[in-house]
């Protein structure tokens, strides 16, 4: 990587910097894309993909209704009501 590519990447990335670091610049940047390359080197054909990072699974619970139906004693105690809502005054007109 070269000076005029870092100055193109600062440019699109809106970033700033002095002279005095394009040179700090540019070698972090050659450090960085030299570690990433040693990425394509590693072996992975054997390994899974992952879903999550954790090796953790979640737990599952059969789904189940637990609640009963308590939509008549709500109708019950509301001053207002029809058949299946709890009726309010209209606040915005």
């Amino acid at each position: 990587m070269d000076k005029k590519t870092v100055r193109t990447i600062a440019h699109l990335s809106r970033l700033t910097f002095d002279e005095k670091n394009e040179e700090k610049i540019t070698n972090d940047l050659n450090n960085i894309i030299k570690f990433v390359d040693q990425l394509n080197d590693a072996e992975t054909s054997d390994i899974e993909p992952l879903t999550s990072p954790l090796e953790k699974v979640a737990r599952t619970r059969p789904d189940n209704v637990t609640a009963e139906n308590r939509k008549e004693a709500f109708l019950k105690n509301a001053p207002l009501s029809n058949e299946d809502y709890i009726l309010v005054p209209r606040v915005v007109e």
